[in-house]
């Protein structure tokens, strides 16, 4: 099993196949949040260090076991410098990409669910998954209009992708992460207010978990 958050802060991770929208949807989440007074942080993955820059580079000409521990170990040290001390802070952080994105990039490399879960067994958990989907004719639209194209994204693999996340969705259920599934095909403010709302419900419940505590443990101590 995966290691749960138990820090103050609430974790969000956004996965989709390419084209989806993801970084347009998670703009506008986190505006909304902030527009609400709630403390975001929002990341991605690769990470925006030496190791991700060089994650990416390397990816484009590299397959299969070694590519996947690559992503891991960049995931761990995402964590370590970025996730957890925003988690830490209360913050709400929300990454574009997590371990879904290996269950659906690396299995495309036909790197086995079990190696990929393996060697990514000391993350934490999010505290949601959002799954973001589109039907196959907008995602090949939205990727013909980008000047330049990863391996991942060339040669309409988008189906693929799709397939592949459906799968990785099972393991992420089997590990009883909350998943919310959203189709992004057309209405962004819709889908917006449906996320905002079902995080801003998810962070009460969890807020008001964490205060239930408080008097248990002054007892205990005491």
């Amino acid at each position: 099993m995966l290691k749960k958050n138990n820090s103050k802060g609430f974790f969000v991770a956004v996965d989709g196949p390419n084209g989806v929208g993801k970084t347009t949807l998670i703009e506008t989440i986190a505006t909304e949040l902030i527009a609400q007074d709630y403390n975001v942080y929002v990341t991605r993955e690769p990470s925006k260090t030496d190791l991700g820059n060089y994650l990416r580079k390397y990816a484009e000409c590299n397959t299969g076991i070694s590519l996947a521990c690559m992503v891991a170990a960049d995931r761990y040290a995402h964590l370590q410098n970025e996730i957890i001390p925003a988690l830490n802070d209360g913050k709400i952080v929300i990454t574009d990409r997590y371990l879904l994105s290996s269950l659906i990039l690396q299995a495309m490399d036909e790197v086995s669910t079990e190696f990929i879960m393996r060697v990514n067994s000391e993350i934490i958990a999010p505290d949601l998954q959002l799954a973001v989907f589109a039907a196959q004719e907008t995602l090949q639209k939205r990727l013909s209009e980008r000047t330049e194209l990863t391996r991942f994204e060339e040669g309409f693999q988008s189906n693929s992708e799709l397939l592949f996340m459906k799968k990785g969705l099972e393991v992420l259920k089997s590990e009883g992460i909350d998943i919310l599934s959203i189709d992004n095909d057309s209405d962004l403010n819709e889908n917006v207010q449906t996320i905002v709302l079902y995080c801003i419900m998810k962070v009460s419940v969890v807020t008001a978990i964490a205060k239930s505590f408080v008097p248990i443990l002054l007892t205990v101590n005491v």
